[in-house]
């Protein structure tokens, strides 16, 4: 079974910031398998259609959102909030053999 980590974030959400420089200072390999969606963006370039539809999809309305999927797109497991999000990481890990 193949799992995927999706993490929705924002440029202008703390917690997401907080989160993201969590799974850099792991240092773990496996950080490498969550896939970023940024639903917002200082730019000039437009927020990519596919980052609005997956959001929409799995009903993502704030960040930060950590999603686990199947390899069908189906929906396993939500955690939002940083403070869920970096206590649950490693545990989801080993849940999903990864």
């Amino acid at each position: 079974m193949t799992t995927r980590f999706i993490l929705f974030t924002k440029d202008s959400c703390g917690p997401c910031g907080l989160v993201k420089r969590y799974f850099n200072a792991l240092n773990d390999e496996r950080t490498k398998l969550i896939e970023e969606v940024h639903l917002e963006d200082f730019s000039d370039e437009p927020i990519p259609e596919e980052n609005i539809a997956i959001a929409k999809k799995y009903g993502i309305t704030a960040t930060p959102v950590l999603i686990v999927v199947d390899e069908e797109g189906e929906l396993l497991e939500t955690y939002s909030s940083g403070m869920p999000i970096t206590q649950n990481i490693r545990k989801l890990w080993a849940k999903y053999d990864v």
